[in-house]
């Protein structure tokens, strides 16, 4: 169907994406900023980045000075004279272990492949590639051979690497003689946006990582395992597992995404980065979605699809078990590159349907991102939610909640397109269905929509009776039937 809309959004402008500052200049600066990161529990991925890159430039510089003034500053959170790597986590590592507090064998590559923690799921995934990149960072310093500065620090605070910032440090490694670590250079590979101009550069180097990355520049993932979209399945949940995290409800067929298979990052990448190349389905639950953050996202800054396909099965819980789940981490899926595919738009669906407001809050902030970037495929997103309805997944009451929070930001035009999509499965008798109606019906009148009615909508116009359903089908039917000024009603 198409409808037209006399009005588009009036949508608050989405705060861009902002560049990385510089590295801090001195010791002094790289302290005070590592302190404020371990001591914020944020885990921003500027917070996260800089103090990395900091910490490793110093250390290059001047390794003494920085042990003491990191010893005064910070040398109370280690309180143990060893800790094997594996107790600590992110920046921690590379600050105990210039510290001593580290004991070597822990950092080496063989001793991470072999206690390499949860990958049970998506998040524990992505935590390993930030695991091994911090502890190579703390093998190197302690084998005698620190690194000048990181490769993989990205420009921008979403995780996203330029090209050409990668071969300009790419030609400063050269010009040093120092060689590329595994896994720094695998988690820059990730995170870099696709640039022909820098792939030619990239080529100019003349050394195996240049050539690496100029093949990755011009063809990346595609021709050595890219997956095509993900694979949309409606799966029954494990009974089991279901009654092992729900607490209210009834187990019900959900909407899952099986990704793809990745040749490449099991073929070419370190051990820690074969999660992330393996086909992944399934309702696959696991703490690390409610402690999960930025950091971790951004180990695929331009792939928020895949993230969202391994995030969907956490998201539903919020949905069908009153599980707040991963459905918090919307927003951020949101604001990453890459396509805009199904599985962000079916994990942006079944958010709004969360049971509980807090959970549904994180949903209708996605979408508004979405749309306000122009990344909103409104009617894909509308037959997600009317699949999810037709499964019991999403409610309507709860989906109405969320529509007329979406709608006050000034979606009427892009609510409109969704819920068109939703109203003929809803029509004409399920529960809850009027007040959808209702929500569709304002953002009708609000954006001046004309078209063809939905189907149902005409008859259940037609019933005798003053219901709401009644009514509300009676509003649409009139607001479709002719233009109207955006914002006339109430006006």
């Amino acid at each position: 169907m198409i409808w037209t809309a006399a009005a588009q959004d009036t949508l608050t402008p989405v705060p861009p994406v902002r560049r990385l500052a510089a590295a801090p200049a001195g010791i002094a600066e790289t302290v005070e900023l590592t302190a404020a990161h371990l001591d914020s529990g944020t885990h921003t991925v500027a917070e996260f980045e800089r103090a990395l890159d900091g910490l490793v430039r110093q250390a290059h510089r001047d390794r003494r000075a920085l042990v003491t003034a990191l010893s005064t500053a910070l040398g109370h959170r280690y309180t143990e004279e060893e800790t094997e790597a594996q107790r600590l986590g992110g920046v921690d590592v590379v600050v105990a272990t210039l510290l001593g507090r580290v004991p070597g064998y822990s950092l080496k590559p063989a001793y991470v492949r072999r206690h390499r923690g949860h990958e049970e799921c998506a998040q524990g995934g992505l935590e390993l590639v930030v695991t091994a990149r911090v502890r190579e960072i703390g093998y190197a310093l302690l084998s005698g051979h620190p690194l000048p500065f990181p490769l993989a620090t990205p420009t921008w605070d979403t995780g996203a690497l330029e090209a050409a910032d990668l071969v300009e440090r790419l030609a400063e490694y050269g010009r040093l003689g120092v060689r590329p670590q595994p896994a720094d250079f695998g988690q820059a590979l990730l995170r870099v946006r696709r640039d022909d101009r820098a792939a030619e550069a990239a080529a100019r180097l003349g050394t195996a990582e240049g050539d690496r990355l100029a093949a990755w520049l011009g063809h990346g993932l595609r021709p050595d395992g890219e997956p095509g979209t993900a694979l949309r399945r409606v799966v029954e949940p494990d009974p089991q597992a279901h009654r092992a995290w729900s607490r209210t409800g009834a187990a019900v067929p959900q909407v899952t995404f099986l990704s793809g298979e990745r040749p490449v990052l099991r073929g070419e990448f370190p051990d820690a980065f074969h999660w992330l190349g393996r086909p992944h389905d399934g309702f696959t639950q696991c703490y690390h979605w409610h402690g999960g953050h930025a950091v971790r996202a951004a180990v695929l800054p331009e792939d928020r699809d895949t993230q969202a396909a391994w995030l969907l099965p956490e998201v539903t819980l919020a949905a069908t078990a009153g599980d707040h789940g991963g459905a918090w981490m919307l927003p951020q899926l949101a604001r990453l590159g890459g396509p805009a595919g199904p599985a962000l738009h079916a994990a942006v669906a079944a958010g709004l349907g969360g049971r509980d407001p807090r959970s549904r809050r994180p949903a209708v902030e996605a979408l508004l991102v979405l749309a306000a970037r122009g990344e909103l495929d409104a009617p894909l997103l509308g037959r997600e939610l009317a699949a999810m309805a037709a499964l019991g997944t999403v409610k309507p009451n709860r989906l109405a909640d969320a529509a007329r929070s979406a709608a006050a930001a000034g979606a009427y035009a892009t609510l409109w397109a969704v819920l068109a999509e939703v109203l003929p499965v809803l029509l004409p008798s399920v529960r809850g269905a009027g007040e959808v109606l209702a929500v569709a019906a304002e953002c009708a009148e609000r954006c001046g929509a004309v078209g063809p009615l939905p189907a149902g909508v005409a008859t259940v116009a037609a019933r005798p009776g003053s219901s709401r359903l009644v009514a509300e089908a009676r509003r649409l039917s009139a607001a479709l039937s002719g233009p109207r000024l955006a914002g006339a009603r109430g006006q």
